[in-house]
């Protein structure tokens, strides 16, 4: 069985994907494999998929593994190349907050932490302890999660 893992630690079966998303894979992967400009990189991507879903509501295209794949090879080549930054877990508390909550006033209530503290992590301008982090993602029913850098030598 062939896998693809995300950055963040989701884990794809290629196996699975169509007869159509894989050429798209093995495409998108080998011109990713090339180093090219991460902005060139972007525009190959999102046009070869504009392409093999047109007609296609772009808010299925986006549930797709395929896309979630071109995206994060989008994202690993971008931290690469310097553009941007890996996520922490500050990105990845964020997204929970907006997937699960209305407002991260709520999340601080139903939580049992200050609005200024959160903001001010979520701002990085201070760290949550690690015993803190567990105790809200135990409420969340989440667990922390350990994956490597990208481009880690070990």
């Amino acid at each position: 069985m062939n896998y693809y893992k995300t950055l963040d630690g989701e884990v794809f079966n290629l196996d699975e994907l169509t007869k159509q998303q894989k050429l798209i894979y093995s495409e998108v992967k080998s011109f990713y494999d090339i180093n090219p400009d991460w902005n060139q990189f972007s525009n190959v991507w999102t046009d070869r998929l504009r392409e093999a879903f047109a007609g296609v509501d772009p808010r299925t295209v986006v549930e797709e593994p395929i896309f979630e794949i071109c995206q994060d090879l989008d994202s690993r080549l971008g931290v690469r190349q310097g553009y941007m930054r890996e996520p922490d877990y500050r990105d990845l508390l964020a997204d929970i907050i907006s997937r699960h909550f209305k407002s991260r006033y709520q999340f601080c209530k139903e939580m049992g932490i200050d609005e200024g503290y959160l903001s001010a992590v979520l701002a990085r301008k201070k760290h949550m302890s690690i015993e803190k982090l567990q105790e809200i993602l135990d409420k969340l029913d989440h667990r922390i999660v350990f994956v490597e850098k990208v481009g880690a030598t070990r």
